[in-house]
């Protein structure tokens, strides 16, 4: 089952501006007379991560509501545009960059040397030789390490609006996201659920605690029972690592056993698949059960899931 999704966490570069920057790039790259020289590259390199750095902070902005008690009108919405991208270009053509100027530089900056180191011959002078520097377009590599940065970039306007929501929930999930970021992350990744989701299980089952300990038996974040944890290769279930890459892989097993319905599988979680098969495919009639998926479908939508269930396979 491929993993659940949170909405509109994609980051959609700006077609337009991006565009552009890499067209003049491209063209850094293609030109066999008229060559630009670094500086030109350098300046393009740093515009292109401005761009980029403009789009990823716009995303970030989405995650915030607006605020009734301020100003969100228009003229204030365009300065906030303007002041955003300034943030950006300062920051692209600074010391605190994300590292795409250097790497655009990297890509071509061999080939505008090469054009410089040829430049004071013409083609129409100089037989074309074996020797002679073949100018294209940049190594086919240099798409995907681009389409790589772009992932990234993604991945953390993610992770900015989970924290943005966690927060909007209250200090203690923001807490709890805060101590247990990189393992919710790491055990979304391994099981292909949403780290929002992860995150709601822990805050019913646990309140972010991985040494608690109920009355049944169950331990850690999402309080594996031992017999279930020694199914899932849990060898040490107050290791918070361990615990939510268990949990999380448990919980995936009851997804797929439900064929995706998200309900049946927190209520087999929480009362055990036999509960919910003795119930004809339904919420057993446990007010436990019942109020714990309630809880933590209420709460996975306040964290920004709960519209998009995963493909299946």
């Amino acid at each position: 089952m491929a993993g659940l999704s949170i909405s509109g966490s994609a980051l959609l570069i700006d077609q337009a501006n991006a565009g552009r920057e890499q067209a003049r790039l491209q063209q850094l790259g293609n030109k066999t007379e008229g060559t630009e020289n670094r500086e030109a590259l350098v300046k393009s390199a740093k515009e292109f991560e401005a761009v980029f750095m403009n789009t990823l902070l716009k995303a970030m902005r989405k995650t915030v509501p607006d605020d009734k008690l301020f100003n969100s009108g228009g003229a204030t919405k365009f300065y906030r545009q303007m002041h955003d991208a300034e943030i950006a270009r300062t920051l692209a053509t600074g010391h605190a960059g994300m590292g795409i100027a250097d790497l655009i530089i990297g890509q071509f900056g061999k080939h505008v040397d090469a054009m410089e180191s040829a430049a004071e011959n013409t083609i129409d002078d100089v037989p074309q030789s074996k020797n002679t520097p073949v100018f294209g377009p940049p190594a086919p590599h240099a798409a995907s390490r681009y389409q790589s940065l772009a992932t990234v970039g993604s991945q953390t306007a993610a992770k900015a609006r989970m924290r943005s929501l966690a927060a909007a929930q209250g200090s203690a999930v923001a807490d709890t996201l805060h101590r247990f970021e990189s393992d919710i992350h790491g055990a979304a990744a391994g099981s292909g659920l949403d780290p929002a989701l992860i995150l709601s299980v822990v805050m019913e089952e646990s309140g972010g605690d991985p040494q608690a300990r109920s009355e049944k038996g169950a331990m850690g974040l999402m309080q594996l029972m031992p017999a279930t944890a020694a199914d899932v290769g849990v060898k040490d279930a107050t290791s918070p690592s361990q615990n939510l890459h268990g949990g999380s892989d448990y919980l995936a097993q009851m997804l797929r056993r439900y064929d995706g319905r998200l309900d049946l599988a927190l209520a087999a979680y929480n009362a055990g698949p036999g509960n919910v098969d003795k119930a004809g495919g339904k919420i057993p009639p446990f007010v436990e059960t019942q109020r714990y998926v309630s809880r933590v479908m209420a709460r996975y939508e306040g964290l920004g899931g709960g519209t998009k269930l995963a493909d299946q396979d």
